[in-house]
């Protein structure tokens, strides 16, 4: 993928991805196994990335400012209060999941179960820099994961030609985490939803 708002080499992502999957039911080791309808387990990998980020943050900006303190000019132009970073570059998510699909006793029980693994990589932070006469500046740091467990499970209790009575369960387990933030040791955020007294309320 390209995108404009990076510089030179770093418009550029290459972001792949591949998927396997093994139809164990079609195999000759369980082609005499009645029970089985479908039986398939599957592997996947993949890369995607984000450029979710203000255009022009690679090159410094100026904006027309109103001023009453500076002789007879009402206006002037200053930069920006986000320092520029032509360094920046894509963030990249790497997705990894394992699954099993299954329709077993023609179709009285089937389902699904499957785990997954999800790292982000060189995050587009918008990191404070107090003290630089500038607010803040995008920068490329850190890392989270995000890994799981998925899995549903379908009962055809009743199977009748008139009527019939089927249970679905479906339940998920999820963990995030965050492996780095890089130099930013403070990542706290006051949302101010209800007062600025409530301090930094967000993560």
């Amino acid at each position: 993928d390209g995108s404009s708002k990076f510089l030179n080499d770093n418009q550029w992502g290459y972001f792949p991805s591949a998927a396997f999957a093994w139809k164990l039911s079609e195999e000759s080791f369980l082609e005499n196994a009645d029970w089985v309808n479908t039986l398939k387990l599957r592997v996947s990998y993949g890369e995607v990335g984000n450029n979710n980020i203000p255009a022009g943050q690679t090159i410094q900006n100026y904006q027309s400012t109103s001023t009453t303190q500076i002789n007879t000019f009402l206006n002037y132009w200053r930069p920006a209060s986000t320092l520029a970073n032509p360094n920046l570059k894509w963030e990249t998510t790497v997705t990894q999941n394992v699954g099993v699909d299954f329709d077993l006793f023609k179709g009285r029980l089937s389902g699904t179960l499957e785990a997954y693994k999800n790292i982000t990589q060189d995050l587009l932070i918008r990191f404070p820099i107090p003290g630089s006469g500038y607010v803040d500046q995008y920068r490329n740091l850190g890392e989270v994961q995000n890994t799981g467990v998925e899995a549903s499970l379908n009962i055809a209790a009743i199977q009748h030609e008139d009527y019939g009575l089927n249970f679905s369960f479906n339940a998920s387990w999820n963990k995030n985490r965050i492996n780095s933030l890089g130099d930013l040791d403070d990542f706290g955020q006051a949302t101010n939803w209800a007062s600025s007294q409530i301090g930094d309320d967000y993560l």
